[in-house]
């Protein structure tokens, strides 16, 4: 079973990998019959494991003409300010069903940005698809549509913004805290 488990092919391969994770403390000594035990650096290393080494924050937000400028000044140069690459599904190249290739890119993020002005369906759906990761996300509403937003995430601290820049700067400065400066650097 353990051989199925581990994607080994022989249980010489199971012993193999377990030699491996006990030389980086990750495993009690000894692998018998089947039986092994976690170490607290192990369960430790598995708990910092889940943190993603992406550098991209996906962008989750409402297409129409009318917010073109919040995306092209706001959202897009907050991400990359905090060193950080925003994707939006409108700029990838794919041949996917829309909803598997966001699906996929929410997955490869290492945060997701929803801006709620407009109140789409989709941007709702993808915040809970990326919290079901365990991503974090960011929450942002032009200021006159907040009342608007959905009782079920006005307890999450939005980002109210009232212009661009406005937007981008609190953004940055909110990623920024949070998850803190990203390796990219801005153009």
């Amino acid at each position: 079973m353990i051989v199925g488990l581990t994607h080994s092919h022989s249980d010489g391969d199971v012993q193999a990998l377990a030699r491996l994770l006990h030389d980086n403390g990750w495993l009690e000594e000894g692998y018998t019959g089947g039986i092994a035990q976690i170490s607290p650096r192990g369960f430790m290393h598995a708990s910092d494991s889940r943190v993603s080494e992406s550098v991209t924050g996906f962008i989750a937000m409402w297409f129409d003409k009318s917010m073109d400028v919040a995306r092209d000044q706001g959202l897009d140069p907050a991400i990359r300010a905090a060193g950080y690459t925003p994707v939006i599904v409108s700029g990838v190249e794919h041949i996917n069903k829309i909803d598997d290739e966001i699906v996929s890119q929410i997955r490869k993020s290492k945060f997701l940005v929803a801006d709620f002005t407009g109140h789409r369906g989709g941007v709702y759906f993808e915040a809970g698809f990326a919290m079901g990761l365990g991503l974090p996300v960011f929450w942002t509403c032009r200021r006159d549509d907040l009342a608007n937003l959905h009782f079920d995430i006005r307890q999450y601290n939005c980002i109210d913004w009232v212009d661009t820049t406005d937007l981008a700067a609190r953004l940055t400065r909110h990623i920024e805290a949070i998850i803190g400066p990203g390796p990219v650097k801005s153009k």
